[in-house]
């Protein structure tokens, strides 16, 4: 069978489309900016709770009263929600570094990372070594490298280092941490019995930045990987976005947390017709993050 790829079509043939399908267009100037500056496809994907497949036409048709107009608020909405996430994630990531840093440190003295029998896999750890070397490399301008190559003959403690790790990056560093080192961390800066919590929350935290930080989008996804880690009352929201909104929630510092889940609410409050449950958030999704 041969596949046909679709032709080229303008801004106004897209238009087009969209009003044969059923589209309500109030504004035909404002909708070909949005077509312009955005992408069809890209908008295209906020329309798919909008429609249904039609099988008269063979074609996807609107549902009554919908229209480009509310397209673009679940675009605003998302986007609003991935820079929610993105804040978040941030704090989740200068912690995790500070964490690392201070208890390796302690323990192993600043330059204890570059031992690796102070890690559980030494070739993750050769990785990271490398990984460490080309950012390094690439930062190599920056005054606190500078200084450290110029007056301290290339020794980088491990609070240094961390700093010009990625996120994913120093997430694998701690999952390759001894077990113990991991347990440890995990009870002391999180109150986290179990280690295989955090190493679990902190890879979903990396895999929910990325989505947020390349503009992926969050509403209407079915799943997303690796499941989130959750209590077995609400295991079934491990591949929803509201499974990574739990696990964010859990590793920011109790601090931070109010004013996240403030944040997330501010953003259903500013576009109602952005619905909890297209991200798979439960009914009373708050209480559950506050309570578990």
């Amino acid at each position: 069978m041969t596949l046909k790829i679709k032709d080229f079509c303008t801004y106004e043939q897209q238009l087009d489309i969209l009003r044969r399908r059923g589209l309500i267009i109030h504004d035909e100037a404002i909708a070909l900016r949005h077509l312009r500056e955005k992408n069809y496809y890209r908008l295209s994907a906020y329309s798919l709770t909008l429609r249904s497949y039609n099988p008269c036409s063979g074609e996807d048709h609107f549902h009554a009263g919908a229209s480009f107009d509310d397209i673009v608020e679940l675009y605003d909405f998302d986007e609003q929600f991935r820079s929610v996430v993105l804040s978040a994630c941030t704090i989740v990531e200068t912690n995790l570094k500070a964490y690392v840093a201070y208890y390796h440190s302690q323990k192993y003295g600043p330059t204890g990372y570059l031992n690796n029998k102070n890690f559980e896999v030494p070739w993750n750890h050769a990785k990271l070594l490398n990984a460490l070397s080309k950012s390094l490399h690439l930062r190599k301008d920056e005054p606190f490298v500078l200084h450290h190559h110029n007056d301290l003959n290339d020794i980088y403690p491990v609070w240094v280092i961390v700093e010009v790790l990625s996120f994913d990056q120093i997430s694998m560093m701690y999952k390759n941490l001894l077990p113990t080192d991991r347990a440890a961390i995990a009870r002391e800066f999180y109150g986290i019995p179990s280690r295989k919590y955090i190493e679990n929350w902190t890879h979903c935290a990396v895999v929910a930045r990325n989505i947020a930080a390349h503009g992926a989008r969050f509403y209407h996804r079915p799943r997303i990987n690796p499941p989130a880690k959750l209590p077995k009352s609400i295991n079934d929201y491990g591949t929803k976005p509201f499974g990574f909104i739990y696990a964010i929630y859990h590793l920011l510092p109790t601090s931070s947390r109010t004013q996240f889940v403030t944040n997330i609410q501010e953003c259903f409050d500013s576009h109602p017709l952005a619905k909890p449950s297209e991200l798979g958030f439960p009914l009373h999704w708050k209480e559950i993050l506050i309570q578990n």
